[in-house]
């Protein structure tokens, strides 16, 4: 009787951990799946008038999926295309516009993200929201050159020959003579000559102000709109306030899971700028995270990208933010002062009683700027390269006020 029961015990328990056996694998396929799925697609969206892809016209407000080799083209020259990169970069087409895609590839976590298209004639506008290092690249090709970008906001024109960065900078290389040429934010370049074009005369002659004016106007909804998505799921992202780094970074298994975590996190936010205070202090948080775990050439691209952020905090005059940022130069001191990225401040810009302030925290970077102010300005300008161009104009002019 016994041997029976437990036989149909052995049994019942038997068909219980089968059923569990299934489920388990059900939910497992059924999340590889979801995540196989998630929509890594690049769409083409007509704003306004007519457009089309290939040979199907585009109807309006109705996204169309992208794919290599696709040749897009608005028709009339007062029509809009936006391509929707699926980071959340976007390339605008104005009228008469012709492009064509060549690549398109985007990782999980945004580690690489490969964009390549062609301007075949008109113009574009592109914004460029991820923060692209190694294996990486945005790339818009047009005649015989390419211009590659890292995380920016350019105007290209074949119309006028000429490129205008916004924010950051590109890098133009003419496929024929190799030659590379690195255009700084307002510096203006004609693409023909190859040769940069005088502010005064860009804007004369050459800047499509309605053309600005409405990118400028959808870039800031754009950005709002990013911000707002952000802030709805900020609890959601990485929390690093109890991460043991150096434990993680002697275990090389936890410390490329925790990098691509980071990354991921950091990818949504790179685009913040220091007026959004909690996103801001989220985003410096992850890139100081993101720094200790890259190998030494991302470490550079993030320290280089790091100069942006002090610039957009001394325009924005958010003041605030200089202790967070601080802390990532002054952990990595060596390295900012072997690349000499302190040149990419605007002395000019600070106010006297932060500088002070920053003094006594005594940071690489705020030392170096102490010494430019207290000895000779002309033999630091002869050795500055060109990694900013505008704020070797900006230190040079302070002193020439003085």
């Amino acid at each position: 009787m016994v041997k029976i029961q437990i036989e149909n015990f052995s049994k019942k328990y038997k068909f219980v951990i089968i059923i569990l056996l299934l489920i388990i694998i059900t939910i497992f396929i059924w999340i590889l799946n979801l995540k196989n799925n998630i929509d890594r697609n690049s769409y083409a969206l007509l704003l306004k008038w007519s457009a089309i892809i290939n040979n199907n016209i585009l109807e309006r407000d109705k996204r169309i999926k992208l794919k290599i080799g696709d040749i897009v083209r608005t028709v009339s020259n007062k029509a809009l295309v936006v391509l929707e990169w699926w980071d959340g970069s976007v390339t605008r087409l104005w009228g008469n516009t012709t492009v064509k895609i060549n690549n398109l590839y985007f990782s999980d976590d945004l580690d690489k993200v490969n964009i390549s298209f062609e301007l075949l004639n008109w113009k574009t506008w592109s914004t460029v929201i991820s923060f692209l290092w190694k294996g990486s690249y945005f790339n818009e090709t047009f005649n015989d050159s390419v211009a590659a970008v890292r995380w920016t906001i350019f105007d290209l024109d074949l119309s006028k020959n000429y490129l205008y960065v916004v924010n950051h900078q590109v890098e133009i290389t003419n496929k024929k003579t190799n030659k590379k040429i690195l255009i700084q934010e307002k510096k203006p370049f004609n693409i023909q000559t190859f040769n940069f074009i005088p502010l005064d005369i860009f804007i004369k002659s050459f800047k499509d102000k309605t053309w600005e004016a409405l990118n400028y106007k959808i870039d800031k909804n754009l950005f709002n709109w990013l911000e707002k998505q952000i802030q709805k799921d900020i609890d959601n992202l990485i929390d690093i306030s109890d991460l043991d780094i150096n434990w993680i970074l002697k275990n090389n298994k936890k410390k490329e899971e925790l990098y691509l975590k980071v990354l991921k996190a950091y990818q949504q936010l790179n685009f913040v700028k220091s007026d959004n205070e909690e996103l801001f202090k989220k985003k410096l948080e992850l890139k100081n995270v993101l720094i200790k775990l890259s190998n030494n050439e991302n470490k550079e691209y993030l320290l280089k990208n790091t100069f942006y952020d002090f610039n957009d905090i001394i325009n924005k005059k958010e003041y605030w933010a200089l202790n967070n940022l601080l802390v990532i130069l002054n952990e990595n001191s060596d390295l900012v002062n072997k690349l000499e990225l302190d040149k990419a401040i605007d002395i000019k810009k600070i106010p006297k009683y932060i500088k002070s302030k920053l003094i006594n925290i005594k940071s690489i970077l705020i030392n170096r700027i102490w010494k430019i102010e207290n000895t000779d300005v002309k033999s630091i300008l002869d050795s500055t390269d060109n990694l900013i161009n505008k704020s070797i104009d900006s230190i040079n002019n302070h002193f020439k006020n003085k």
